[in-house]
Formats: C-alpha cells, sequence, structure tokens
C-alpha cells in the first residue's frame, strides 16, 4: 500500500536531530513490509522573539522539561530522506506554543502536500496522522482530496483530547467525521477519550517496540535474597521523579544495602546529588549520564529492578528495552504502560511520584520467592518479544485496515 505518515514530531537530519523516532520506526517497519511510505512533518515555526530567548535558556529549558527547543527558525519546506524514508518537512507558523497553527498556512500546506505527492506520482491508500493540531484538519482535507483513501489520527496525550475541539470548535465533528479510525498510544488514554465524547468510532490501542536484537536470548538475572541493584534510564526531569526513588529506595533499605544506576540528564541530577549527601549514600548511587542506546543493555543486565514512576508518559520504550533484558519493571499506574505491564504478573504499577507506595513494592516484591521473582522476569521477556518493532508496525496497519 502506499502510506502517508504526518507528524508534527520527526527525526530530522543533521547534528542539531532532537526529534524522537517513535513514528519513524513505523514508517521503516513499513517499509521493509513493502509499503511505499511517505512523510510529512510540520514544523512548528514561531515569531522571531521566541527564538532568540530560545538560544539564551536552551540548556535550562531543556534540562528542566525534557522538550526539544529548537533555536533556528525554519522557513523553507526540505525533502530528504532518512533511513530510506522519504520525508518532506514543512514549516508552518503558531503565533504561541501549544497554540493553534495560522488557518491560512494550514490550508498553504494541504496544497503543498498535494503537489509533493503528484510530483512524487505518489497516491495515499492510507494516511495516518499523529497529534491532533493541525492533523485533524489536515486529514480532513485529504481524505476528501483523495477517493477512497483510509484515514487515522493518533492521540498522544490527555491534553489533546479536549484541545481538538478548543481549536477547531464547530468544525471539528464534521472533521471527525473524516477520520475513519482512532489510535491512542495507551489504554487510559482512550478511556479518557471516551469519558468526554460520546462518539462511536473504529479505535485501536497504538504500541510502539523496541529492536528485536534488544531482547536476551538468556535471561541472565537471579533473584536470590532481597533486590539489590536497581536502575533507572530517562530525562532528569521533575514530571519523571527520579529523586523520589531515593526516598523510596531509603525507607525500603534504611541500612542502605543498595545499589542504584541512574542513566540520563536534566536537572534532577543536582536533586538526587543533594539526597544523596543528605541520605548519606555515597557508594550506593551512580549517576552515568547519557549513553547510547545499544550500550544501555549491560547496565540493564547489571540491574535487577527497573524504576520509572513518571507523569505524563504516553508509552515509554525504556521499560520494554528494561523488561526485555529480563529486568522486574515498575511504572506508572494510569500512564503509559497500563494495559503492557500487568500489575504483579510481568512488573508492577505505583502511582506516579508515590515514593511511599513506591517503597511498599519494593518492600513486596523482595518478599516473593526468587522464583515468583523469575517467573515475573520471564513474563516480561515474553512481553518484549510480543511488542518488537516488526510486531508492533504490523499490529498498527493491520488494526487501521480491519477497522
Amino acid at each position: 500500500m502506499n502510506i502517508l505518515l504526518i507528524s508534527t514530531i520527526y527525526p530530522t537530519p543533521g547534528p542539531d536531530n532532537h526529534g524522537t523516532k517513535v513514528c519513524h520506526f513505523f514508517a521503516q517497519e513499513w517499509m521493509k513490509m513493502g509499503h511505499n511510505v511517505r512523510v510529512v512533518h510540520y514544523q512548528a515555526v514561531y515569531p522571531r522573539p521566541f527564538y532568540w530567548a530560545a538560544k539564551l535558556m536552551r540548556n535550562f529549558l531543556a534540562a528542566k522539561t525534557g522538550a526539544v527547543i529548537y533555536t533556528k527558525r525554519d522557513d523553507k519546506t526540505l525533502q530528504y530522506e532518512m533511513d530510506g524514508v522519504p520525508v518532506a518537512k514543512i514549516p508552518l507558523y503558531k503565533p504561541i506554543p501549544h497554540g493553534k497553527f495560522s488557518s491560512k498556512g494550514v490550508r498553504k500546506s494541504i496544497a503543498e502536500i498535494i503537489k509533493i505527492n503528484e510530483d512524487a506520482n505518489f497516491k495515499p491508500d492510507v494516511i495516518v496522522g499523529h497529534f491532533v493540531n493541525p492533523q485533524y484538519e489536515v486529514l480532513s482535507a485529504l481524505k476528501r482530496h483523495y477517493s477512497g483513501v483510509k484515514t487515522a489520527l493518533v492521540y498522544h496525550l490527555p491534553a489533546e483530547i479536549q484541545m481538538a475541539k478548543d481549536v477547531y470548535g464547530n468544525r471539528y465533528e464534521g472533521m471527525l467525521a473524516d477520520i475513519d479510525v482512532l489510535g491512542f498510544r495507551n489504554e487510559p488514554l482512550l478511556k479518557d477519550f471516551k469519558k468526554v465524547h460520546d462518539i462511536e468510532k473504529p479505535s485501536f490501542i497504538c504500541y510502539s517496540g523496541i529492536p528485536e536484537h534488544y531482547i536476551t536470548e538468556k535471561n541472565s538475572h537471579t533473584f536470590e535474597g532481597n533486590l539489590r541493584e536497581f536502575i533507572y534510564v530517562g530525562e532528569m526531569i521533575e514530571r519523571k521523579y527520579p529523586a523520589q526513588i531515593l526516598d523510596a529506595l531509603k525507607i525500603a533499605y534504611p541500612k542502605g544495602d543498595f545499589h542504584i544506576t541512574y542513566i540520563g540528564s536534566g536537572q534532577q541530577i543536582s536533586v538526587i546529588e543533594r539526597k544523596m549527601r543528605e541520605f548519606e549514600l555515597p557508594r550506593q548511587v551512580s549517576v552515568l549520564g547519557r549513553i547510547p542506546r545499544d550500550e544501555i543493555k549491560a547496565n540493564y543486565d547489571a540491574a535487577q529492578c527497573m524504576i520509572m514512576i513518571s507523569k505524563g508518559e504516553a508509552y515509554g520504550l525504556v521499560y520494554l528495552e528494561a523488561m526485555a533484558r529480563g529486568c522486574i519493571t515498575i511504572a506508572s499506574r494510569d500512564e503509559g504502560m497500563d494495559g503492557v505491564i500487568k500489575d504483579g504478573v510481568n512488573g508492577f504499577l505505583c502511582k506516579a511520584g508515590d515514593y511511599e507506595e513506591l517503597a511498599s513494592i519494593i518492600k513486596h516484591i523482595n518478599a516473593l520467592s526468587c522464583e515468583e521473582r523469575m517467573a515475573i522476569s520471564n513474563k516480561a521477556i515474553e512481553t518484549a518479544k510480543w511488542l518488537t518493532d516488526a510486531n508492533a508496525a504490523q499490529m498498527y496497519i493491520d488494526d487501521i485496515m480491519k477497522a
């Protein structure tokens, strides 16, 4: 099939590439499956003063929020290939962050997409959009232009549920009628949507996967005695609560007989270092900074338990990567891994940021037998085998076509 993927977040070429590769992984796998794939990446463009401020505050904002901070103002469409995937990066004006894109700019961009497709002799059979703004309007227009095309829109964040109504007003329902299938990055997001919208529409969970080679061939973990080695992998920002893990470990291990490795960068490193001094835990904590994805495998293998109890997590490939190596994984309840992690079966779920509950979960795991913990570890590996990049991409396109 001919698949057109449209997203406001996509990796960019060159050294300033900061965009997540989530959508790119899907495009790559669809290409491997024999589909013809093209990508449109909408790059938000703001008034010039925003870029002056971004240059001054880039490091602070990135460390504080984990967001991608652009300091260069793009004003021309760029077409390129990334790993064999054709991409058109189209600049689109937005007066303020998180606001509405310029209506005139959106209309112009839709005409540009059609022209780019015509030049490439490309007529889509399926159009998928990630993130609702401006994808609702874009998918609606393209649905009306291309006869017989199937459209799908994927929600990533809870804020998007109300955003589409706020942005498009009385045009919202007409646009929604042009979307054939709705996707959601996790189960809580789908449940939240149904609470707000009384709409009967085919839907699916848009899972991401990990490379098959990341999955361990043999579970090297043993779980005799209490857990001793922990790991956190992710941005060191407030909403991910990396410092609260130390609070939980201090409660669960009053004698300090544990070790945790932090991998990632961000403002919360200073908070962790302060707690290390306050709790007198100089040898129990290692902060390694950023490490290439494939190199982290050895750190997962050395750890027994991976913890990240973050808030606002649409998904979380690091959880899957830890599970693929056999780590007992603790994620946040009612967040992105609900539905993937079954509490007490292939991992554990904790209220986001609640270090007291986290301490209780760690104590509970330590009370389990070695065999019970090994069974959870093996179930985690089985889950990762189900959610490889190839399997996730196949499920994605199958869910759209059967709807």
